[in-house]
């Protein structure tokens, strides 16, 4: 079961049976051609690296039972789970500075929504107000 600090890894699609299908079925066809056969629409700016895409699909495939990031994966770094160990909270929804909290910057960029998300789960705690 992926697990996070955020609740952005409880809606990762990394291993439903659907991405992963997904993800086998573009390889299959990207494994079907030949690089010279169209290769030249690739050049400059606007090209990639064959083998690197093919390496990304692999990635997908072989690593689909991510744990989250409180089952020890994710960036050491990253600052909503640094300020969750410090402050040893199992979840940013439990914070009750959550709707101040400037860490979400970067997710919010991404993902507008989230934030609101968790506020919303907040809600739901039994006994807990917040001001928003």
């Amino acid at each position: 079961m992926k697990e996070s600090y955020c609740g952005l890894c409880e809606q990762c699609q990394l291993d439903t049976p659907e991405f992963l299908e997904a993800v086998a079925k573009v390889r299959s066809f990207v494994d079907q051609f030949r690089i010279y056969w169209w290769g030249h629409c690739f050049w400059g700016d606007e090209g990639f690296s064959l083998p690197e895409f093919r390496r990304g699909l692999e990635w997908f495939l072989s690593h689909s039972e991510c744990p989250g990031c409180r089952g020890g994966r994710g960036l050491d770094r990253c600052p909503i789970r640094i300020c969750a160990i410090n402050r040893r909270w199992e979840h940013c929804s439990e914070c009750p500075d959550l709707a101040q909290c400037d860490r979400f910057n970067s997710i919010l960029k991404e993902y507008p929504d989230h934030k609101q998300h968790l506020l919303d789960l907040q809600q739901q705690i039994p006994g807990r107000k917040t001001i928003q």
